[in-house]
């Protein structure tokens, strides 16, 4: 007998494999009729989605600003508007948190390093509520 069987939890089914990702999160999954992650299965009537935006912006001089303004100084004062250029910078993170009906969740991080990451997620959590409130709605209303 293996030691370690009798340390073993009970199983937790996995996801149907009829059902379809339509839309994933990190590792959050969201089909039409369940949600999967790491921690269990749930119905998608009986979860909320939320996030937590943990990102800043910054600006910072751009190095070929810097070595223009340096290399014409000599030869126009205008060159130091070059010193002038700005460039945003977006860093962080977003957390997005699955709460199911009977107490349990689960929490994710997702490391942003531009723009396009950040509307990307906020757009697949907007997708995934719309797919929770179409679920309740066939389920009837919770």
């Amino acid at each position: 007998m293996h030691p370690r069987i009798g340390f073993m939890s009970s199983i937790v089914p996995g996801p149907d494999p009829t059902q379809p990702t339509l839309v994933s999160i990190g590792n959050i999954h969201v089909g039409g009729e369940q949600v999967t992650t790491p921690v269990g299965t749930w119905s998608t009537a009986d979860i909320n989605i939320s996030t937590q935006d943990n990102t800043q912006i910054s600006t910072y001089t751009p190095g070929w600003a810097i070595a223009l303004a340096v290399i014409f100084v000599w030869f126009f004062l205008l060159s130091l508007l070059f010193l002038l250029v700005r460039n945003p910078r977006m860093s962080g993170s977003v957390t997005v948190t699955v709460w199911a009906s009977n107490g349990q969740s689960y929490s994710d991080t997702l490391w942003i390093n531009n723009e396009y990451e950040h509307r990307d997620v906020f757009n697949r959590v907007q997708f995934a509520q719309n797919l929770i409130g179409q679920s309740r709605w066939r389920h009837g209303a919770r």
